[in-house]
């Protein structure tokens, strides 16, 4: 690992179904929209890193931007699945189990905040 302010074991990076083919090896964060239960693309990176600073400089820029309480905002989060947006279109088990598990992580920055 490099020498790196980030510590890519503390990041969380959403993986695609068991199988999935079409993989590209990169970290690609996208934006859950957690009042319309939305996906979009965001940015694709080679490294973690990169990713989670991308991620990190996306949800400061959505708190500016919104006017929400805390567990409403729009939620960037990484994950290894290049398809993930169409994916969730076709699949809605894998739609249900990622929109589960970012808006419970929804509710749990409300209650940090």
């Amino acid at each position: 690992m490099s020498n790196s302010k980030i510590k890519a074991s503390k990041i969380k990076v959403y993986a695609p179904p068991e199988g999935t083919a079409g993989l590209d090896g990169n970290f690609h964060v996208y934006v859950f929209d957690v009042f319309n239960k939305a996906f979009a693309a965001a940015k694709a990176f080679d490294t973690v890193e990169k990713a989670a600073s991308f991620q990190r400089h996306e949800q400061e820029r959505i708190y500016t931007v919104q006017e929400a309480i805390p567990e409403l905002f729009d939620l960037p989060f990484i994950s290894s699945d290049p398809d993930l947006v169409a994916r969730v279109d076709r699949d809605p088990e894998y739609r249900n189990l990622l929109v589960r598990d970012l808006t419970s992580e929804a509710r749990g920055r409300a209650r940090r905040h």
